[in-house]
């Protein structure tokens, strides 16, 4: 195909900024949470406190799905293409959604919300990121920063929305409303969810050796590789590090730093700004730098900056040290997507990255136990411990190698740094 009828790669950019804030908008599941306490406990006859439990375990249900649905939708993508993947996780997205806003238990939100909502998420989620990393070999890392940004970018567009919306409609039809108008979003964004042709290469671009000899690993023979193992653990302690914090930010800066209600919430609320402009900072960085330099850089900025709290006492120094950690958490979302390209090439990418993200999805439950099972100043040295474990791991990690042989195909580990 001659570049003249090649279509703009970046209309592969904008389609993904119609479906990853769609998707992005799981985050804002906290607008929902008291409202729908209020109509449960009437309907059940119980109190609306005794429900909060409950549904918070709506949100960890939904972000373990998220991450476990883009392993078959990455492998399926890499099989029928992005389009009609994504188009299949916008509407189990919306149906989830739809189906919620039927719920009469919390057993019901679970089912809809949580796992068809969160598998739906997943496949349209994992697509943008493969097609992208596909288009912009050039610049993958700052292609991927800007694509999961716009996870951040749907929350702080549909929180107040939806918070308008369930004022005046309720929670339920606001559910029924936002499911058709995401399942509309990616369906619209599917429509540039189209591979570029084989052996295609940006107008004048020019590959390094690495880039020109790039190796297509199975998701098999990835699983083979030493170097998925540490790539693995260090995404997963990584992110905890970080979910950690952000999790309790409120109430820490309440104690910690003196703040009151409205002061914390105004700090929490600029959360997403951090990590947004965090995604795309580093995934830039990374395309300079090299993604595992980038990675432990971060990591051991998220480190020191733990530490730091066991010393912090004002509102100073806990919004600095807190927007610092939010920034580098975007870091993580964004460089190892293109970590996962770099190291096991773009051919199977959606299957591979949908692997190598499921250990978010069990950093953030594992984040979540950090802060709330251990005293805040042994919390915030776990974290900090877990940081360094994701600093120490990413400098000493290899790009793997294929090897092959006349019976069959082997990974092993790279004599190469990773660039």
């Amino acid at each position: 195909m001659s570049q003249d009828k090649l279509m703009n790669r970046w209309l592969v950019v904008v389609g993904t900024m119609l479906i990853i804030p769609s998707v992005g908008a799981v985050y804002a599941w906290s607008i929902y949470r008291q409202p729908l306490a209020v109509l449960l406990a009437a309907q059940q006859g119980v109190s609306p406190e005794s429900l909060t439990a409950p549904l918070n375990f709506v949100f960890s249900l939904i972000i373990l799905f998220f991450a476990a649905g883009a392993i078959p939708g990455g492998l399926i993508q890499d099989k029928i293409g992005p389009k009609k993947v994504t188009i299949i996780g916008g509407a189990l997205l919306g149906l989830g959604l739809i189906l919620s806003s039927f719920a009469t238990s919390v057993l019901h939100l679970y089912l809809f919300y949580g796992v068809i909502s969160g598998i739906g998420i997943g496949f349209a989620y994992i697509t943008p990121l493969a097609t992208c990393n596909k288009w912009f070999p050039d610049k993958r890392g700052a292609i991927s920063g800007v694509a999961v940004a716009g996870m951040g970018l749907g929350t702080m567009i549909f929180s107040p929305i939806g918070a308008l919306l369930i004022e005046s409609i309720g929670p339920f039809m606001t559910m029924r409303i936002l499911g058709v108008v995401f399942f509309a979003l990616v369906t619209l964004g599917a429509q540039w969810m189209v591979l570029p042709p084989k052996g295609y290469s940006p107008a004048g671009w020019i590959p390094t050796t690495a880039q020109k000899n790039e190796v297509h690993f199975s998701p098999g023979q990835m699983l083979r590789t030493p170097a998925f193992y540490r790539v693995w653990i260090s995404f997963m302690v990584g992110t905890a590090s970080g979910l950690m914090m952000i999790g309790i930010a409120s109430p820490v800066g309440q104690e910690l730093a003196g703040l009151t209600v409205t002061e914390a919430a105004a700090i929490v609320g600029m959360l997403g700004l951090f990590n947004g402009g965090g995604r795309i900072l580093w995934g830039s960085v990374s395309d300079k730098l090299g993604r595992t330099r980038t990675i432990a850089l971060f990591s051991l900025i998220t480190a020191v900056a733990m530490v730091a709290f066991n010393f912090i006492q004002t509102p100073v120094p806990f919004a600095l040290a807190l927007f610092t950690i939010t920034a580098c958490f975007g870091g993580f979302m964004a460089v190892f997507p293109s970590l996962t390209a770099d190291f096991y090439g773009t051919r199977n990418y959606g299957g591979n990255y949908g692997i190598v993200y499921l250990a978010y999805g069990f950093g953030a439950p594992l984040g979540g136990w950090i802060g709330s099972a251990f005293s805040l100043n042994v919390a915030f040295n776990i974290a900090a411990v877990c940081a360094l474990l994701a600093f120490g791991i990413m400098l000493t990690t290899k790009k793997p190698v294929l090897v092959v042989d006349s019976d069959n195909y082997s990974a092993n580990k790279s004599e190469k740094k990773a660039g």
